[in-house]
């Protein structure tokens, strides 16, 4: 066997961990799977090629086999498929070893467009990548190798390919586990509730040739090394593969900045918002068959709609206290956060792929509570929890009251806004360990009393708030803090709303629960300067205990220092922000609480 680029990454994983390489690529000694399979292969073979996909493009994958004393496994192995070929780190490469030496062949591909993979590119986890994932997936069930059964997994668009390829149905498919991803893509990943996510082009990709042009990872990420399949010996079809890729379209380039949910990308003759997101296919998903374990942090952007997900198609969420690539956040102190993720995925598949009789199905929520008291950090529910809700209003003096004031009173914030996260806020890591006091003097802020007793909140915070502006269009950033006792403020959870999005929808699936802004092009409309508006809009879910004597504030600006989520309808001028309460203009918080 050619000396690939597969094999270069396990000799070098083989010099970090100890382990020593045989002929064939084969690697002995791996860390166990922790429950589920037996692991009874001792190393790995591996093979790259180019399969063709659906309209015939080369797509590059390597086929990692488990072998014992030396010789692939004979027996027919169900197969998980991945997207990550040129990603073989040693990190990921020691992964997959605890599912192959548990009776798993493992088949990394390369986007179209991207490493060893011909074709272009056209926008990021898009139905291109997903039919290409459907083109491996049947490639690999038909395979002499492989038990007929496949399963998927991955982490962030290496995850939200899945959801997509899970609305094609490929027959060999029975169990996905897509982690830091969200079934609500559009949503979650572009636009949260009408304000963009990242800084996109004001125009979609269209076909534009340049340099280092790639939809594969992030602008401010370089992709990683290609890796030539074993039969391209001399580099030729790499170097052909690459001249295709230059042509590709930047980070999320199928979208703009601030499109509409229902913006036809005219380029590519469809409607992105809608055909990339799986949730407008909420039902063939909930009738697939196909088994989903769904995997997040609270302080990452995808947790509603992996929440919703799980309310319309159902399967399994587990949810810790992390941030975009389900690790603990730095600096953080989160006693007994650690879960072991490959051996919970590895069980599911199992349930699935081999029908181990292993309770991995259940339970429908295992999740983390912040703050909790020692060994009640995770807790499992069949149902996603209901708390009583409690409304507090905006009350005269800053305040936070149970009761509606009678009183009619505004205040007005000053264009400038406030800095959240000392400028470095992310919606994939809104975790901050510092004290918000002095960010707040961007802010409109309103304080609770303090609590009588400890308070869990575990759900979503939603915002009813009355504002007017004195331009026809402003973005609403409000935050939650969680207010100790000397004064100190600490970060619980934060929403957002352009006021142009202010629009509501019901979501078609029974028991949705998120407040829903559609935003198609109908649904946007300008505010009209100096009239109070009633926005309405959630935060993200979170399940936190706020402690004795703690007191919540919430702290309301209009720009939190990030210049691409400008609202167009402003006209690039800066807004003054006027919040209104009273009995007539009710600005109200409605929480989920219940005491701990």
């Amino acid at each position: 066997m050619t000396l690939s680029a597969a094999y270069r990454a396990i000799r070098a994983l083989s010099f970090v961990l100890g382990f020593g390489l045989t002929l064939g690529v084969l690697l002995p000694g791996a860390v166990r799977a922790q429950q589920g399979s037996v692991a009874d292969y001792d190393g790995i073979s591996s093979q790259s090629l180019h399969i063709p996909s659906f309209d015939g493009t080369r797509i590059a994958i390597t086929v990692y086999r488990p072998t014992r004393n030396g010789s692939e496994a004979g027996e027919r192995l169900p197969v998980i498929v991945t997207q990550n070929r040129s990603e073989a780190n040693p990190r990921m490469l020691a992964e997959m070893r605890r599912y192959t030496d548990s009776g798993y062949i493992w088949i990394a591909q390369d986007r179209r467009g991207t490493g060893a993979s011909f074709g272009v590119q056209t926008g990021f986890v898009n139905q291109a990548d997903a039919k290409d994932a459907k083109a491996v997936i049947d490639w690999a069930a038909a395979q002499p190798f492989s038990s007929g059964k496949t399963v998927a997994l991955g982490c962030s668009n290496q995850g939200a390919w899945q959801y997509l390829v899970a609305t094609m149905r490929p027959e060999s498919l029975v169990a996905i586990a897509p982690a830091c991803a969200s079934p609500m893509f559009y949503d979650d990943a572009v636009a949260i509730n009408g304000i963009p996510m990242i800084a996109l082009a004001d125009k979609p990709y269209a076909g534009e040739c340049r340099e280092g042009n790639t939809g594969a990872r992030p602008g401010n990420m370089a992709p990683p090394p290609p890796a030539p399949v074993d039969a391209d010996t001399d580099g030729a079809l790499l170097r052909a593969a690459q001249a295709e890729q230059r042509c590709g379209a930047p980070m999320l380039g199928q979208y703009w900045r601030n499109m509409p949910r229902d913006g036809m990308n005219h380029f590519a003759g469809y409607q992105p918002a809608l055909a990339d997101t799986a949730m407008t296919r909420w039902e063939v998903l909930r009738d697939s068959g196909i088994a989903i374990l769904q995997i997040g942090g609270w302080f990452d952007a995808a947790v509603p709609g992996q929440i919703e997900g799980q309310r319309a198609f159902g399967g399994r969420v587990i949810m810790g206290p992390w941030v975009h690539g389900n690790r603990a956040p730095r600096n953080a102190t989160l006693p007994n956060e650690a879960m072991d993720l490959t051996a919970e995925t590895l069980a599911f598949f199992d349930r699935y792929a081999k029908e181990v009789p292993n309770g991995a199905d259940k339970p429908a929520f295992r999740y983390y509570t912040i703050n909790a008291a020692a060994g009640d950090e995770w807790r499992s529910a069949e149902r996603w929890p209901s708390l009583p809700r409690r409304t507090l209003y905006l009350g005269a003096g800053s305040t936070l009251t149970a009761t509606t004031p009678s009183q009619a009173g505004r205040d007005t914030l000053a264009p400038g806004g406030a800095r959240w996260f000392d400028g470095r806020y992310s919606p994939l890591a809104r975790w901050h360990a510092g004290d918000f006091t002095a960010t707040n003097s961007g802010s409109l802020t309103h304080e609770s009393a303090a609590m009588t007793q400890a308070m869990e909140l575990t759900g979503t915070v939603t915002a009813n708030l009355w504002i007017s502006a004195d331009r026809p269009d402003a973005n609403v950033f409000a935050m939650l803090q969680d207010v100790a006792p000397d004064g100190s403020a600490t970060y619980v959870t934060d929403g957002r709303l352009r006021a142009s999005w202010r629009a509501t929808a019901p979501l078609p699936w029974p028991g949705a629960e998120r407040t829903w802004h559609r935003g198609n092009a109908e649904d946007i409309k300008p505010l009209a300067p100096g009239e109070p508006t009633l926005l309405r809009f959630d935060f993200f879910p979170i399940s936190y205990v706020l402690r004795e004597g703690h007191r919540l504030r919430l702290a309301i600006t209009s720009a939190i220092g990030q210049d691409h989520d400008a609202p167009p309808l402003a006209g690039d001028q800066p807004v003054t922000l006027t919040l209104h309460r009273g009995a007539e203009h009710p600005s109200a918080l409605t929480l989920p609480l219940k005491p701990y």
